[in-house]
């Protein structure tokens, strides 16, 4: 192996934070203030793409909603028209009841008159 292998080379790394105050350190005022701007700009439109993806979302929702309403109206049409059926073919049920007391009383009445 040659000496060049061998060799370490040691490089200081900033992070980003620390470069930034470098950087920021050597800027004018206005410079300062531009790159501020230009910060607040990105962030205003990182919030505006926000807003615009939740607007989307909540559109989506009352769109849900709505259709959820209508399904939920016509369940409640259908068990009102069910019940009113139930309760007709309750009362079909007590006067097939009565009927068939009236029948037997009949039919007893007929019974005793043929027995003698």
């Amino acid at each position: 192996m040659s000496n060049a292998d061998k060799t370490t080379i040691r490089l200081r790394a900033y992070s980003d934070q620390a470069r930034d105050v470098v950087v920021q350190s050597n800027l004018t005022e206005e410079q300062e203030k531009s790159l501020e701007l230009v910060k607040k700009k990105t962030q205003l439109e990182e919030e505006k793409r926000k807003s615009l993806e939740q607007l989307k979302i909540i559109e989506q929702l009352r769109e849900s909603l709505k259709y959820e309403q209508a399904k939920t109206e016509e369940i409640a049409k259908k068990a009102a028209e069910l019940e009113v059926k139930l309760n007709a073919q309750a009362e079909l049920e007590a006067k097939v009841k009565e009927l068939s007391e009236v029948l037997e009383k009949i039919s007893g009445i007929a019974a005793s008159g043929k027995a003698p």
